[in-house]
C-alpha cells in the first residue's frame, strides 16, 4: 500500500522505505521506533511553487507505548507532468538545490536564534525533506503581496546571513587550501547556466515583455519599433553579468527571492525572523545581485524609491556582523565596503529587473488557474520556450495586481537599459 490523498498506509509514495527510516531516525535520534502510519496532503491548493510537487506528511511514530506524530514537508519531481519533470532534471534544478542544502548543513545556517534557513532532513536530485515549518510559526506571504519594510528588512538580514556563511566557508577553504577558493570552479557542472542565457525560455520572455508593453503601456508608442530584438539583446547583456568576479567578493546567491521563497516567523502579528527557502535556482557572484532581485521580485517600485538606500545599509550591517575575523581581513584586500556593496547594487540593476521580468507571469498567478496554465504537460513546452503571451496577458485583464506589477517593471526596463538616456 502507499498513502494516497488523505489515506493512511506503513509507506509513503513519496519516500522509499530506506528513505522514510532515515527521515525519522533524524528527527528521532534514538532507536525502539515503528513507523504506524504514514498520510499526505497537498501542500496549499494549486501550484505553489513552479520547479517540483509540494506536500505536507505526517509520519504516525510508535515509541515508547505512544505514537507520536512527524510533520513534515516534501518537495519532490512532478509526478503528473513528465516535461517539467524533465526540464528540471534535465537542467539540474534538484542537484543545484541539494548542493546547496547540503552545504548549508556545514555552514550551520537552520542553527541560532535567528537561523537563514530551514534544517533538512533529506535532500537529493528527486526529493526533498524537511519540518514543516508551519509548526514553528513561520508562514510565507501571499503570492502577489509586496513585502512591507520591516519585513523586507528580516529578509534583508537572512540574505545577508546566508551571504556572510558562505564567505567564511570560503576563507575556511583558501586558508585550509593554501589558494583562493572558487565554488564555481568546483562545481562548474552543476551551476552551468542553461535559461538565462541564450535559449528559447530567454527569447520567449521577450516576446512577451514586448507584446505586454504593446497591451497595457500608454508609453508604447515611445518605445523602439523594434522592442522585442532590443529586449532580446538587453536580457542577454543582463545574464551576462552575472559572473563571478576575480576582484570582489564572490558567494553562493540565491537568485529566486520572491515572496513565497521567503517565510517569516511572527510573535502575533510581529515578524521576527525570515528563513530562505527552494535553492533550485542558486548561483554563483557578488552578493548585490541576489539583494537587487529580492527588491524588484518582492518590492513596488515606489518602495524601492523610498526605502532601497536603509535596505542596502540594515544588509551591509547585518553581513558585517556575521563573517568572522579572517573574512574582513579578506574583505579589506577585496576593498569591499559599504561603498563596493553600492556599487554593485547599480551594476547588477538591469539583471534584477531582468529576472521579475522572467519571473513574475508565473509566480503572480492564482495558484490555481497557475496549476492549470503552467502545470499542463500538453502545454508546458509551448508556453515555457515559445510564447507564453496568451495566459499573461488573459489573467492581467482580470487581476489589476498582476498586471500593474508587471507594467511598472517593464516600462522601467525600457526606459533604463533600451531608450538611450540622454
Amino acid at each position: 500500500m502507499s498513502c494516497e490523498g488523505h489515506g493512511k498506509s506503513t509507506t509513503c509514495e513519496l519516500l522509499s522505505a530506506k528513505q522514510l527510516q532515515h527521515v525519522v531516525q533524524r528527527v528521532l535520534g534514538e532507536p525502539g521506533w515503528r513507523v504506524a502510519a504514514c498520510d499526505r496532503r497537498p501542500a496549499a491548493a494549486g501550484m505553489v511553487g513552479f520547479l517540483g510537487d509540494h506536500a505536507r506528511v505526517t509520519v504516525h511514530v510508535r515509541l515508547n507505548g505512544a505514537v507520536k506524530k512527524l510533520r513534515l514537508f516534501v518537495k519532490s519531481l512532478p509526478a503528473s507532468n513528465a516535461p517539467k519533470a524533465e526540464f528540471i532534471q534535465k537542467y539540474g534544478y534538484s542537484k543545484r538545490e541539494a548542493l546547496a542544502l547540503n552545504l548549508s548543513e556545514e555552514m550551520r545556517g537552520a542553527e541560532g536564534p535567528n537561523p537563514w534557513c530551514a534544517p533538512v532532513y533529506l535532500c537529493n536530485e528527486s526529493v526533498l525533506v524537511m519540518p514543516d515549518l508551519a509548526l514553528q510559526g513561520y508562514r510565507t506571504l501571499h503570492n502577489q503581496h509586496t513585502v512591507d519594510l520591516q519585513h523586507a528588512l528580516l529578509a534583508a538580514a537572512a540574505v545577508a546571513r546566508f551571504h556572510a556563511a558562505y564567505a567564511n566557508y570560503a576563507t575556511a577553504r583558501s586558508r585550509r587550501e593554501h589558494r583562493p577558493y572558487s565554488f564555481l570552479q568546483e562545481h562548474a557542472d552543476v551551476l552551468k547556466e542553461h535559461t538565462l542565457c541564450e535559449s528559447p525560455w530567454l527569447r520567449a520572455a521577450a516576446k512577451l515583455t514586448a507584446n505586454f508593453l504593446k497591451a497595457f503601456s500608454a508609453k508604447y508608442e515611445q518605445f523602439p519599433r523594434d522592442l522585442e530584438q532590443q529586449l532580446v539583446q538587453r536580457y542577454l547583456e543582463s545574464c551576462a553579468t552575472l559572473t563571478e568576479y576575480t576582484d570582489t567578493l564572490n558567494v553562493l546567491l540565491h537568485r529566486d527571492l520572491w515572496v513565497n521563497n521567503i517565510m517569516f516567523r511572527y510573535d502575533g502579528d510581529e515578524p521576527t525572523n525570515a528563513l530562505l527557502i527552494d535553492f533550485q535556482c542558486l548561483r554563483y557572484g557578488p552578493p548585490a545581485f541576489d539583494l537587487m532581485a529580492f527588491l524588484y521580485l518582492a518590492t513596488g517600485q515606489k518602495f524601492r524609491e523610498r526605502h532601497e538606500a536603509a535596505l542596502l545599509r540594515h544588509y551591509y550591517d547585518a553581513f558585517a556582523a556575521a563573517v568572522d575575523r579572517d573574512t574582513r581581513e579578506r574583505l579589506q584586500e577585496l576593498q569591499y565596503d559599504f561603498s563596493a556593496l553600492a556599487d554593485w547594487c547599480e551594476r547588477s540593476r538591469m539583471f534584477a529587473a531582468f529576472m521579475a521580468l522572467g519571473i513574475l507571469p508565473f509566480v503572480l498567478m492564482d495558484p490555481l488557474i497557475a496549476q492549470k496554465t503552467f502545470d499542463d504537460p500538453a502545454t508546458f513546452t509551448r508556453y515555457c520556450d515559445e510564447d507564453r503571451t496568451e495566459p499573461v496577458l488573459a489573467y492581467c485583464r482580470v487581476s489589476p495586481v498582476y498586471m500593474q506589477r508587471q507594467l511598472e517593471i517593464a516600462e522601467e526596463f525600457v526606459e533604463r537599459f533600451v531608450i538611450k538616456q540622454p
